[in-house]
């Protein structure tokens, strides 16, 4: 078996993990195809037997506490993927990744003939410009990268093997999603690489990668029950950001189309929801692991942040942040960083930003009042200086 597939994802994306997986062996039967799960190894009843399932200690990453509790879990599932590539590479001499929130339609037959003479594949978030007002654009490919990383294929050539170890490095070290700094997970590095390795192609192809991000350019039809883009075979849709609840909505991350404005992917929307409604695990085992201490308090976001500024340094030789007993635990009560309850907060994005006008007008009146204090030169400086402190890690000073 020359061939394989792989999509990473913690237990509360199994369903769409499941429904990846039917699809790609539809098309790709001769494949083998492996859902590698990050958290902590439990028996989860409802995942079919002949599921191919790798666990995240199952790679043999060094340090592998530290960086579950270093990452959220958006960043832990994107920075262990070229570690997941490199372990298959061991087997297989073609490995695809592809993000569990994928339908594939056809076969990936000519990313395989690509991997015949090229190290690594990547496809761009899309290849024509777009500057209109509306997100994502251009400004937000600089900021998150020109790459999306929800596919990536690799051959077994020393191009790909020097690629996937320094972009390990780069992930397990400073894999953060952290964008005043320049830090979008593991797909920004990826930007870098075409200037470092060789054997890097761009597959420009419209059937690759149809997402919310490139619809613009992409147009969806059917020509006898086969679906196409842009005249072409669709290969499979990345439904990032997708709700399963609110279909028509395309994304939640994106404001260039309004309900009904795209009735070509309208369609395969509702077809995908019902799809994963269909595949819903029943299991009680779907929290995140790795968001709690192992006496059950939750682990907040900025208590991550603050221990990554000295995960290597004063707590270095801590093999086991999760340990309740520990120092990690005593550092987080002494600095306020312990909350009560267990729930995991939303992500704010910049629709949800709307919801709290509130702290928004206070915070503004605090700004004003600033202004008048300063003077204008000074204020200009105090923002360049909260442009670098809005990062958690560069808070060290804050805490006792």
């Amino acid at each position: 078996m020359n061939n394989a597939a792989v999509t990473i994802c913690s237990l509360n994306y199994i369903s769409k993990a499941l429904v990846l997986r039917e699809t790609f062996l539809q098309f790709n039967p001769d494949d083998d195809f492996y859902i590698c799960i990050v958290d902590r190894k439990v028996t989860v009843n409802d995942i079919p037997l002949d599921v191919k399932l790798l666990w995240v200690e199952d790679l043999e990453v060094p340090d592998l506490l530290k960086h579950a509790f270093a990452f959220d879990v958006i960043e832990f599932n994107t920075n262990v993927k070229p570690t997941v590539l490199r372990k298959l590479l061991c087997d297989y001499s073609k490995v695809l990744y592809i993000d569990p929130d994928v339908e594939v339609f056809s076969s990936f037959e000519y990313v395989y003939e690509l991997l015949e003479h090229e190290a690594v594949v990547l496809t761009p978030h899309y290849t024509k410009p777009i500057f209109d007002g509306c997100k994502p654009d251009d400004i937000d490919l600089l900021k998150f990268g020109a790459f999306n990383l929800g596919f990536v294929a690799v051959s077994r050539h020393e191009q790909s093997l020097l690629f996937l170890d320094w972009w390990s490095e780069r992930c397990l070290e400073l894999g953060y999603y952290d964008p005043p700094v320049g830090l979008a997970v593991d797909q920004k590095w990826v930007t870098l690489a075409p200037a470092f390795f060789d054997r890097i192609y761009i597959l420009k192809h419209p059937g690759y990668n149809v997402a919310f991000w490139n619809l613009h350019e992409r147009l969806l039809s059917k020509r006898s029950g086969v679906w196409m883009v842009n005249e072409l075979p669709l290969v499979f849709v990345h439904f990032s950001s997708f709700n399963a609840k609110d279909p028509e909505a395309i994304a939640n991350k994106q404001n260039r189309f309004a309900k009904g404005d795209r009735p070509d992917f309208a369609e395969l929307c509702q077809l995908y929801a019902s799809k994963l409604l269909s595949n819903e695990l029943n299991s009680n085992v779907l929290r995140y692991s790795f968001d709690y201490f192992d006496n059950g308090v939750y682990i907040t976001p900025a208590l991550r942040r603050f221990y990554s500024i000295y995960r290597f340094s004063r707590f270095n030789n801590l093999n086991n942040p999760f340990d309740s007993q520990g120092a990690v635990y005593d550092f987080a009560n002494k600095n306020s960083l312990v909350v009560k309850g267990v729930a995991s907060q939303q992500r704010i994005t910049f629709k949800t930003a709307s919801d709290f006008q509130r702290s928004r007008k206070i915070i503004n009146i605090g700004l004003r009042v600033t202004l008048r204090l300063l003077g204008p030169v000074r204020y200009y400086n105090f923002m360049r200086y909260l442009s670098v402190i809005c990062s958690i890690r560069n808070q060290d000073e804050v805490l006792k």
